[in-house]
């Protein structure tokens, strides 16, 4: 599992993991050229239902997931995952805010945990005169700081570090640390987190 805290709200409305299996179903489902009729047919799950998963409306079950994946012959990493793109463009301005804390700081995740990849990446911005806890854990992971814009105040258990714009510091993300703005102008980070596989 990833560092960030990883939840599957399975029963909540449009998840990420809805999303992806609607988007994942009505792609599969078009390039074997079937119809709603003919994969309702082939699944046992009517084709109300389906229309209603391909349209992020339902929150299907395990069993009606099985069902699916059985029926159309795919994998369950076919049906969940977001499907890989060879090139893969993210606007940062349209992410949502993952963690704000009344307008002291915000985190984007600009590429959240994926099994298929050994790394998490998150923008982190922090108003001047405010700090952040670190949210980056996990037993023998490394987190990797780029300053983009300001200087960071780096308190750890070893110390504490001024980093400024375009240097990058690596630690220790099992170790206690937090991030400060002692400037005057809003800080900007890249943290990116690394981990090895017993950590996944």
């Amino acid at each position: 599992m990833g560092i960030w805290c990883f939840f599957i709200l399975w029963g909540c409305p449009m998840n990420q993991l809805d999303k992806n299996i609607a988007t994942n179903l009505k792609r599969i489902r078009k390039s074997k050229n079937m119809s709603l009729d003919a994969l309702a047919e082939k699944t046992g799950v009517s084709k109300s239902m389906l229309g209603q998963i391909e349209r992020g409306e339902s929150n299907p079950t395990v069993a009606t997931i099985a069902k699916i994946v059985d029926g159309i012959r795919i994998s369950f990493e076919e049906l969940l995952y977001p499907k890989q793109e060879s090139v893969l463009i993210i606007d940062n301005d349209k992410l949502p805010i993952l963690r704000a804390k009344e307008g002291a700081y915000q985190v984007r995740s600009i590429f959240p945990y994926d099994r298929r990849r050994n790394f998490e990446a998150y923008e982190m911005k922090i108003e001047p005169g405010e700090g952040c806890a670190c949210f980056l854990k996990g037993e023998g992971n490394s987190e990797y700081i780029l300053v983009v814009q300001g200087v960071l105040t780096l308190e750890t258990t070893e110390g504490t570090y001024e980093i400024a714009a375009n240097h990058a510091v690596k630690l220790d993300a099992a170790k206690e640390h937090s991030y400060h703005n002692s400037g005057s102008r809003q800080l900007i980070l890249n943290l990116f987190a690394a981990y090895d596989a017993a950590g996944m």
